[in-house]
């Protein structure tokens, strides 16, 4: 994310400022100038712009809200120069959760949208669109209040676009998610999200519009992340049968360590279990391995250079808290167990590959 800056806690989250969000200044500054804005107008312009961001953190305080509502803590509110983001501590995996968490945010500027819109239309008496899009009008507080009005619809119309990711992505794979599993639904998701960046880059390329560009290229990377990332959670919480290594080569303790050095030149092993027997008491990591190779260590048994940590798994357990504990604890392999009796083992490079 680069470097941000803390502000203040809304309701006990943080609000963050990232670095980037001092170029919003040199762009109110250039349109300013660019329009030869009035006095009047140019304190309007630059209001507007930071009415605007106050609704963006309002649209994300929505999702936050939604998201403590069922127990999910925010890490913090990030205001950049193209928006903001909450950063929840996690994304709620049942298909209702994660639609109205997305819906939360769009309805805060919709509820905004509604209370101007009835003080324009009832108490003043006005049309609730900006006769034009000329900046001077933002010199008079009707015509201000209308361009907030329209900020809000936009910002409801446009985070509902169903593409990662704004809102609609997420509502899109919620709605998919109630009749099929979530990696097949982020997937269609994706591919929906795709589709619109591909017309949002033809129409940019159309129109000269510049920015529409930027935003379909983003769309198509950011949906591609989603779907990286749903993939992976996918896979980590896989079962270690899943990924176990069923034939695997035992050593004993007094084997001479040549012998594991060169099935390890082979490629197909990369880490050990060191029996004494029939007991397992001991691995041998590839660390070791390469340290003896690096060092050229004249190490003659096993026994004089392994290590003593040793864990074992059951089939039926969850990949992501075994790696949790195998990265916590230093361990390359462990053991699997089922009912008491070795039936393969699960190797650091394994999950590796598996993940990949």
């Amino acid at each position: 994310m680069g470097r941000t800056f803390h502000i203040c806690n809304l309701f006990g989250i943080p609000l963050k400022i990232h670095w980037s969000f001092g170029l919003t200044v040199l762009f109110v500054a250039y349109m300013i100038h660019l329009n030869g804005l009035s006095t009047a107008a140019s304190i309007g312009f630059a209001l507007l712009t930071l009415v605007m961001f106050i609704c963006v953190i309002l649209h994300e305080l929505g999702h936050c809200m939604a998201a403590r509502r069922y127990g999910i803590g925010t890490l913090d509110i990030i205001i950049s120069p193209i928006g903001g983001l909450a950063r929840l501590k996690n994304i709620p995996e049942q298909p209702i959760k994660e639609l109205v968490i997305a819906l939360a945010g769009p309805a805060v500027n919709v509820i905004i949208a509604i209370v101007i819109g009835l003080y324009l239309h009832f108490i003043i008496g006005t049309e609730l669109i900006p006769p034009s899009d000329d900046f001077e009008l933002l010199g008079y507080s009707v015509d201000f209040l209308k361009f907030v009005f329209f900020i809000n619809v936009m910002l409801f119309i446009f985070n509902l676009v169903p593409a990662f990711p704004m809102d609609g992505g997420r509502v899109l794979r919620a709605l998919l998610s109630m009749k099929l599993n979530r990696l097949l639904a982020t997937r269609v998701a994706m591919w929906i999200a795709r589709l619109f960046s591909l017309g949002f880059v033809l129409f940019a390329s159309y129109t000269n519009n510049i920015t529409l560009g930027v935003i379909g290229a983003f769309v198509y990377i950011m949906s591609g992340k989603e779907y990286a990332h749903v993939r992976a959670i996918s896979k980590i919480s896989s079962n270690i049968s899943e990924v176990m290594r069923s034939n695997f080569t035992k050593i004993n303790s007094t084997d001479n360590y040549q012998k594991v050095i060169d099935i390890y030149k082979k490629g197909k092993e990369k880490n050990f279990l060191v029996y004494d027997a029939e007991n397992i008491i001991g691995a041998v990591p590839e660390a070791f391995i390469r340290e003896a190779k690096k060092r050229k260590q004249n190490v003659e048994f096993i026994s004089d250079l392994m290590s003593d940590k040793v864990a074992f798994v059951s089939p039926d357990d969850i990949l992501r808290s075994v790696t949790q504990m195998m990265n916590r604890d230093g361990i390359a392999i462990c053991g699997v167990q089922k009912e008491g009796e070795m039936i393969g083992v699960l190797d650091r490079n394994d999950v590796r590959l598996f993940m990949r």
